[in-house]
């Protein structure tokens, strides 16, 4: 009797210890603060530029984080070449996620550049459902990079002491459920 007892003690923690171990992604996650003050443009030809951001979808991405989207050429996840994307204001609901043809299990990486004129000092935030990071000049200036339902980054506080082009790279994933990225 006794030993029947230590076995289903066992089982039971070997069944809670994943649910307890488990992240909830319902909670919201406070980010401190991003500082970058030592970005430089790039000397850029015009005739290398293009309007919108150009972008590279990986779809049956269902991972809850970005760290597992693709960093080299090889990938398990199809990969296929977008259109530009001309605008990140976007609250997709339950709809297709850019020009994806799909609602869910996206992931994206847009790169281009972002053209300042003054220079000073900036601030950038980013509303998404799910994960989103912003590196500017291969700098991160907004990281939440795991799965969650609509919330506000953390603020990216960047200073630009030069007029010109910089690189820009956003990172972005939609799970399932509703999407945005704003």
């Amino acid at each position: 009797m006794g030993s029947n007892w230590l076995l289903a003690l066992g089982v039971l923690c070997l069944l809670a210890a994943p649910l307890h171990a488990a992240k909830d992604f319902s909670k919201p996650v406070e980010y401190a603060p991003i500082h970058v003050d030592d970005i430089e443009p790039e000397i850029v030809s015009l005739e290398q530029l293009s309007r919108g951001l150009s972008v590279v979808y990986y779809l049956e991405f269902f991972e809850r984080h970005l760290d597992q989207i693709p960093r080299n050429g090889s990938s398990t996840f199809i990969k296929k070449t977008g259109p530009p994307v001309f605008e990140l204001n976007h609250q997709f609901g339950k709809e297709e996620v850019f020009q994806t043809g799909t609602n869910r299990g996206v992931a994206l990486r847009m790169q281009g550049y972002l053209v300042v004129k003054d220079t000073g000092d900036f601030e950038f935030q980013a509303l998404s459902n799910d994960g989103v990071i912003v590196r500017m000049g291969g700098k991160t200036v907004i990281s939440d990079p795991e799965q969650h339902s609509d919330r506000l980054s953390n603020v990216g506080h960047v200073t630009i002491d030069k007029a010109g082009h910089y690189p820009l790279m956003v990172e972005y994933f939609q799970r399932k459920g509703t999407a945005a990225l704003k």
